[in-house]
């Protein structure tokens, strides 16, 4: 094996790391001179059985009888690694390094450690030391080129591309990376003149195309783009290039052809699995033209190529649910959790599902299984805590939720209003008016964009009668958050009509009206608005209406009927 060659193990799963590192030696015909070989097949053991505690115990007993056992430090160092104890894993890098300090092994683990706790300053010196060891690689410029200007040392990486060129020639690669960090810098034309000659010689570089396309994308000038793509996709035949080509032909208005490149891609086995994955999310967080039917057919894809990843199930699982497919949404995210019982979105998705199915039990008990395999995770006890108060189950639900909350503590403000605007919900629903209040404060200060928080509290203020000028603010701002929802629209109504503004509360149930399937909640105010409003025989028909559809609604039902009876307003 070339250890000059960064080796493929570093940053993937400790075991598979540690695996790793026991086969480099064993190749180098190390491990069976080592006296403690046996001792590493035992730890070994322990890692496929996930001991990790007694792997850890049995690598400690190895160094205590064997003090000066590089690999055996670095192994160590693989495992606290993989769990992110940095404080931990660098020291136990760099004691390997003493040991054996021309090991580029270590020496590249030591730079992805520094990289992967943020501090890429500190990687620079390990480099430096690896070139002083391996003047003669490469590769240990290109990485200090990147290090440096990702540290924002970008004068200093234009100079190591000076050196390496002086010691090992021009070359693609390297004037790629200029380039590159030419665009950072905005030196955008001088990056262009640095790759044009490299398309004359066609370059088998993808880079070079891809990064010529983004500077003409930034043009504005897409069919230049589009020729540079489709040349490099001839010369490289890169297949990660039809990315770019989509991304070229959306800014050119050439939809179907856009549609096309991103289905070139996900059929692809040499494009990896995270590209397609970045891409599906992006499709999914709403930033892209593609209709539903089309963003499906390219999750089907996804699911065919990579069965065995649950994000492939759980993206088509997301765009089913969205088109209306619940039944078969909750089957995918069934296999996703089967195939990955850590997935908390996957988790989330078929609670949510599920309770949108009307199928309260089987989402407790998904609830109750996921936080088995996930304890105390705030998102899970969340919806769990949802899912019992949906049941009715005040007690239980107050208690996850309230859990949920304890322990959000590292999580992120989004969250945390979740959880709050939740609180929010139970604390009404328990008759605990103060309390839900100050939850529902709390949502909102934590995020002013928690459309929802804003308009159940609003609404939950109107029906008190407390607060309006308040209420009339806060559902005011969830219409402007989201100007399309018939809920808000509704709630603005009411609101507006508690405050006795009958003409501009009509408008907005109106609009409510047009832009919904209307529920019994939603006939009766409108009834009671027509009323106020000077329109007795249209309220009539509203409130007809709302008995119609009042089984399982919640409404007073007696009061209606005596709105019907008396052919008037009931408070």
């Amino acid at each position: 094996m070339n250890m000059y060659k960064k080796i493929a193990c570093i940053g993937l799963l400790a075991v598979a790391g540690l695996f790793c590192t026991l086969d480099i030696y064993a190749q180098q015909g190390q491990i069976g001179e080592k006296p403690y070989k046996q001792l590493l097949v035992e730890v070994e053991g322990k890692l496929r059985t996930g001991d990790f505690a007694g792997a850890i115990e049995k690598l400690d007993d190895i160094l205590a009888k064997y003090p000066d056992a590089a690999e055996v430090y670095y192994a160590k160092a693989l495992l606290y690694g993989q769990a992110r104890n940095f404080d931990v894993a660098i020291p136990l890098t760099e004691k390997a390094l003493e040991i054996e300090p021309e090991n580029m092994l270590y020496l590249n683990y030591l730079v992805e450690l520094n990289k992967s706790q943020g501090d890429v300053a500190a990687a620079i010196p390990v480099i430096n030391r690896a070139i002083s060891v391996y003047p003669d690689n490469a590769s240990l410029y290109r990485e200090k080129m990147l290090l440096l200007h990702a540290s924002k040392q970008s004068d200093e990486a234009l100079k190591v591309y000076d050196e390496a060129v002086a010691k090992f020639g021009d070359s693609d690669t390297l004037d790629v990376m200029k380039a590159e960090m030419l665009v950072d810098l905005d030196r955008k034309q001088e990056a262009e003149k640095i790759l044009l000659p490299q398309v004359q010689n066609n370059s088998s570089l993808r880079q070079v195309y891809s990064t010529l396309g983004f500077i003409y994308m930034d043009r504005s000038s897409s069919k230049q783009a589009i020729q540079i793509l489709e040349k490099g996709l001839k010369n490289t035949n890169d297949h990660l290039l039809y990315l770019d080509l989509a991304d070229a032909y959306t800014a050119g208005k050439k939809d179907r052809l856009a549609f096309e490149s991103l289905r070139k891609a996900f059929e692809s086995t040499d494009v990896n699995y995270m590209d397609k994955h970045r891409v599906m999310f992006t499709l999914l967080s709403g930033k892209s033209e593609l209709a539903l039917e089309q963003i499906q057919d390219l999750a089907n894809i996804l699911v065919l190529k990579h069965p065995r990843i649950a994000d492939s199930h759980v993206a088509k699982g997301d765009v089913l649910w969205r088109r209306g497919n619940l039944q078969e949404a909750r089957s995918l995210f069934l296999t996703a959790v089967g195939l990955n019982r850590a997935h908390i979105d996957a988790w989330r998705m078929l609670m949510n599902v599920e309770m949108a199915l009307n199928e309260v039990d089987q989402a407790v008990d998904h609830g109750l299984e996921a936080l088995e395999a996930n304890p105390n995770n705030p998102m899970l006890l969340y919806f769990t805590g949802l899912a019992y108060m949906v049941k009715d189950d005040g007690e239980n639900a107050r208690k996850l939720m309230e859990a949920a909350l304890d322990n959000s503590g590292k999580e992120n403000t989004y969250l945390q209003s979740l959880i709050y605007a939740g609180l929010g919900d139970l604390y009404h629903k328990l008759d605990m008016a103060e309390v839900s209040d100050v939850a529902y404060e709390e949502a909102i200060k934590l995020d002013s964009t928690n459309a929802t928080a804003m308009n159940n509290y609003a609404y939950y203020l109107a029906e008190r009668n407390d607060k309006l000028e308040l209420a009339e603010k806060l559902s005011r701002q969830s219409n402007e958050l989201e100007p399309g929802s018939s809920t808000f629209q509704d709630t603005y109504a009411w609101v507006l009509f508690k405050q006795e503004n009958y003409k501009e509360s009509l408008k907005w149930m109106e609009k409510a009206v047009r832009g919904s399937s209307p529920s019994a909640v939603l006939y009766e105010h409108y009834g009671d608005i027509l009323f106020k409003a000077g329109n007795s025989k249209e309220a009539l028909r509203q409130w007809e209406k709302a008995l119609a559809m009042s089984d399982g609604s919640g409404i007073d039902v007696e009061k209606l009927k005596s709105k019907i009876a008396t052919k008037s307003y009931v408070e």
